[in-house]
């Protein structure tokens, strides 16, 4: 199964909890063993729990791909060792990178997978360059619609991409050119814009919102490319 309806303790935002890569997802801790259970039959990686900056909201603080996980220069020693810890236990080379911003919100302000990222118009140019040191791709600096959030305003994997429905078609055509995937416009969680906070995806499956319709979860298929 490519998509699941999931809530993480009765909220269906689970973007805001959590970062999937083709590699491992990161999710707050708590979740109860059939939760975690489904993350893993869906997204078909390692699921680290875990905390950053002692904050459940671990999708708005991390973000990142199969090369490396960005995660605020304000996270903790002990979480930074659990995290890398834990990745060394499943086997997985992947670096965990506290960067140095006066921005935080990473997971809200790129948007990223393993051929680009998008960041924030926010982020300095020289903070971009770094951005892309560490993520291994090329990175461009923008909007989606008029909004700087652009990792909660979209999600993109190695098959496709979704974004806010006030993307414009220039828009659309650009992040297809940036990201080197096909990117549609949709919503989730009966009509919620800002489908990053969502959902988990990354190109095994994705693992939606409860409230999510389902005409939009045939919208999200299509956009992450799980129809045939």
């Amino acid at each position: 199964m490519h998509i699941e309806r999931l809530d993480f303790e009765n909220s269906p935002y689970l973007g805001v909890y959590g970062l999937a890569t083709d590699r491992v997802a990161l999710v707050r801790e708590g979740l109860n063993e059939s939760k975690l259970g489904i993350l893993r039959e869906v997204l078909k990686v390692p699921i680290i729990e875990t905390s950053v900056m002692k904050s459940r909201i671990v999708g708005i603080f991390a973000a990142g791909n199969s090369n490396a996980i960005l995660v605020p220069w304000y996270v903790w020693d002990s979480e930074l060792e659990y995290i890398t810890g834990q990745l060394r236990e499943f086997g997985i080379d992947m670096t965990v990178e506290p960067f140095k911003s006066s921005l935080t919100a990473l997971g809200n302000l790129i948007l990223s997978n393993d051929k680009a990222a998008l960041v924030s118009a926010k982020f300095t140019r020289e903070e971009a360059r770094r951005i892309e040191d560490v993520l291994g791709v090329e990175v461009e600096r923008g909007m989606i619609g008029d909004y700087h959030a652009v990792g909660s305003a979209g999600v993109v994997t190695n098959r496709g991409g979704l974004v806010h429905p006030e993307a414009t078609d220039e828009e659309l055509e650009w992040l297809r050119d940036i990201l080197k995937v096909d990117v549609y416009v949709g919503t989730a969680n009966m009509g919620v814009p800002f489908v990053g906070s969502c959902m988990l995806a990354n190109s095994h499956g994705v693992v939606v919102g409860g409230a999510t319709t389902g005409p939009e979860i045939v919208k999200i298929e299509e956009a992450l490319g799980f129809l045939d």
